[in-house]
């Protein structure tokens, strides 16, 4: 039987609830090493041919939900009707994947999930699917001149949006870039940035490559001068960064982290609510310090390798702590446009959605004790997702903008 066919097979004793423990784990095993994408392709493709699904071309809500209903009904009923007679060692298995140990698949169009939670499960509250949809964040940027002129990039057609220092930035197809320039010219600073609910790429005089998650800005030259590449960020930029080994490129954190490179391509995560400002390189070198009071590298200086992620905290200043084993696909999920809650808690994955989907978060009754594995696309309505949140047992109710968590 070749791997399709015996995820086809899988999938159909799922629907039909008649897998047994061994399956179940089979295919949560399966999906779990799906590093080509191949297992979630075969699993869309057996949705997508269920005529009572009404799949739709982009996102597949109906597979969605009725994934979840099946995969939450199959384990349910599979434990109802096992429990009296059930040996020991297939109790504890049992167990292990369904309500009381929480272990959740949910098989989605272009995704897969997993939910951990300690908690019961309570009923879905319908309240979430009569809301109006929050859709989904969308590329958009604000730039903002030395003078103070402010353009809109969402509205901009294409073309040249502003012109300094005989350098012209130019809208292309969403991104922004810039080219030309005086290096002779007095040194001017613009700034990109991104609101919530909004993304961007763009590329800066020299070449390189910045993309900008929501809730994020840069402070840039038109041109670049003298002996050094220098930019300031806030919120999460990943660079890739054009190669010039007399002219450094330097990167400062929020005041708070000083970053040297000469080519290289590496993510920074430095939001203000978040516990820490991580520098994760993807390949190149770079050298991260802190910054003292005066903007001046402090004696804490770490140089990674790829694969590497410095962490300095955003409280006290305790130095830079380095992991050796950072999760790149983790790490740059949300440039190749889905999210990946690795060992996630709640709090954490509502801190990335309040900035995508530009929304407040607010905890009714304290914060569940939740934890979240999986990966899914970022172009889903906020609706959609809470139908695979609140099946773990903890909801929500939208009014207008905001989000509260009930517990």
């Amino acid at each position: 039987m070749t791997t399709e066919n015996r995820i086809d097979y899988l999938l159909t004793r799922m629907e039909q609830h008649t897998a047994s423990d061994e399956e179940c784990q089979e295919l949560l095993s399966l999906i779990n090493a799906d590093e080509s994408g191949s297992v979630i392709e075969r699993i869309n493709a057996f949705h997508a041919a269920r005529p009572s699904l009404d799949p739709q071309p982009d996102y597949k809500g109906g597979i969605w939900s009725n994934s979840i209903r099946e995969v939450l009904h199959s384990y349910n009923t599979r434990e109802n009707t096992n429990t009296d007679t059930a040996p020991t060692g297939r109790l504890r298995t049992l167990k292990r994947i369904t309500w009381a140990a929480a272990a959740v698949v949910v098989l989605t169009a272009g995704a897969y999930f997993f939910l951990t939670i300690k908690e019961t499960p309570k009923t879905v509250a319908p309240a979430v699917m009569a809301q109006k949809p929050i859709l989904p964040g969308t590329n958009g940027a604000v730039l903002t001149l030395a003078d103070g002129t402010q353009v809109s990039l969402d509205s901009a057609r294409n073309g040249v949006v502003a012109s300094q220092q005989g350098a012209n930035a130019v809208l292309n197809n969403g991104q922004l870039s810039y080219a030309g320039g005086n290096a002779n010219a007095a040194l001017v600073y613009n700034t990109l940035s991104t609101p919530k609910g909004r993304q961007f790429h763009m590329t800066l005089a020299d070449g390189s490559k910045i993309w900008l998650n929501a809730g994020s800005s840069v402070r840039f030259p038109a041109v670049f001068q003298g002996n050094e590449r220098k930019v300031y960020i806030t919120g999460e930029v990943y660079f890739e960064v054009a190669r010039e080994h007399a002219s450094p490129f330097i990167v400062i954190v929020n005041n708070r982290a000083d970053i040297k490179v000469l080519g290289t391509s590496f993510n920074v995560n430095a939001y203000d609510n978040e516990e820490q400002i991580n520098t994760t390189l993807v390949d190149g070198s770079v050298k991260v310090s802190t910054l003292s009071a005066t903007n001046t590298p402090d004696p804490s200086t770490v140089v990674l390798k790829p694969g590497q992620q410095a962490r300095i905290s955003n409280g006290a200043n305790t130095g830079i702590a380095v992991s050796n084993d950072a999760d790149l696909d983790k790490v740059i999920s949300w440039k190749n446009g889905y999210f990946n809650f690795g060992k996630a808690s709640l709090r954490e994955v509502m801190r990335q959605l309040e900035r995508w989907y530009d929304i407040e978060v607010v905890y009714e009754k304290g914060v569940p004790d939740a934890q979240f594995i999986g990966k899914m696309t970022r172009n889903i309505t906020l609706q959609d997702l809470f139908q695979i949140l609140e099946s773990s047992g903890v909801n929500f109710r939208i009014e207008g903008k905001k989000v509260i968590v009930t517990k």
